[in-house]
């Protein structure tokens, strides 16, 4: 009799022997009661007997099920690319002047080996990236024609690429003093730390160099006027040079902004030079007087025989042609030491 046509009664009796012909394989298999209730036809007992087929799971929640969950990335610590054409500078920027020489410079490095470090930026509402740091690297990269550059993109607040963007370069030596000086300032002014001390630890370099770099805001407003057109035109040595001799004429702020202009052709002048420039207008006058006529000795004709050109310390004698040198030397020395003879001149006190 096929499987099919099985009463009741004989396919349980089958059941129940191939359930006991498998505890032999496991000690710990049980078979469980004879189900109650309801019977159910031959049918429905084939369907129940038959291997059931899991329901298809879908591919992502299988996944999920089955692997173990991965530890969440940090997104703002994935280099992405980013076109170039889609990133502004930062308005926290303390840097507004770029030495040409040097973008050309990092252009050919950055074309020669590529891009060591990528940028930072933050993402702006209108779908421009803003620049934390890489300003040089990304002038840079435009100037060589590249499209497109390796970035970082950080969620940032305003305050926060503020504070990131101002403390980002402390580290560049190319940054001038008074750019430095700008970014403390607005360190201060912001909030972001209450006295010298605070900037220092938040810029992570000395109390020293915060109070140096302060210390050329406080210059008169021509010279800060230069300075925001040549940041770099005063270093440390020769800010020195201009407020002493500021304190020396305070009244003569133009004329030292003046002269401190010959620091922009020559930015490598040494302090004794700046020193010798800035002072130059104050220095007094000498009126030059004209030397006087030389006097004219005649011979007994009234023809000229000798002229005599006399200073505050010398006797200047020219012999004219047709007199006998040696002998009006002779006669000369004669007359000298004959003069001489009447003087008492005090004895020079040796050391």
């Amino acid at each position: 009799m096929s499987k099919a046509h099985q009463s009741e009664s004989a396919f349980n009796a089958t059941l129940k022997d191939r359930l006991l012909s498998a505890t032999t394989s496991s000690q710990t298999m049980h078979m469980t009661s004879p189900p109650t209730g309801a019977s159910k036809s031959l049918e429905d007992l084939l369907r129940d007997d038959a291997p059931e087929t899991p329901a298809a799971v879908p591919a992502p929640a299988l996944a999920a099920l089955t692997s173990v969950p991965a530890p969440v990335a940090d997104e703002s610590n994935l280099v992405r690319k980013i076109a170039l054409q889609d990133i502004v500078d930062s308005p926290y920027q303390p840097r507004k002047r770029y030495d040409e020489t040097r973008i050309q410079l990092l252009g050919e490095t950055l074309k020669a080996r590529g891009q060591d470090e990528a940028i930072v930026v933050r993402r702006l509402p209108s779908g421009k990236y803003e620049l934390i740091s890489g300003h040089r690297r990304t002038r840079a990269a435009r100037l060589i024609g590249w499209s497109d550059i390796d970035a970082r993109v950080r969620p940032l607040s305003d305050r926060e690429a503020e504070l990131a963007t101002l403390t980002s370069n402390e580290s560049n030596e190319e940054l001038s003093t008074y750019e430095r000086a700008k970014a403390y300032q607005e360190a201060l002014d912001r909030g972001f730390a209450t006295d010298q001390k605070g900037v220092a630890s938040l810029f992570g370099c000395s109390q020293g160099r915060v109070s140096q770099c302060l210390s050329l805001l406080q210059f008169p407003t021509p010279i800060i006027d230069l300075l925001e057109k040549y940041p770099g035109l005063l270093k440390t040595r020769h800010a020195r040079v201009v407020k002493e001799v500021l304190a020396r004429h305070p009244l003569a702020v133009d004329t030292i902004a003046a002269s401190v202009e010959v620091l922009i052709d020559k930015p490598e002048m040494d302090v004794d030079e700046l020193r010798t420039a800035l002072s130059k207008p104050f220095e007094k006058k000498r009126v030059r007087t004209k030397p006087p006529e030389p006097r004219m000795i005649t011979d007994k004709n009234g023809v000229s025989a000798f002229k005599v050109q006399i200073t505050e310390h010398e006797i200047v004698i020219k012999v004219e042609n047709g007199v006998d040198v040696e002998l009006a030397s002779k006669r000369a020395m004669a007359a000298l030491r004959e003069f001489a003879g009447t003087l008492e001149i005090a004895k020079k006190k040796t050391v």
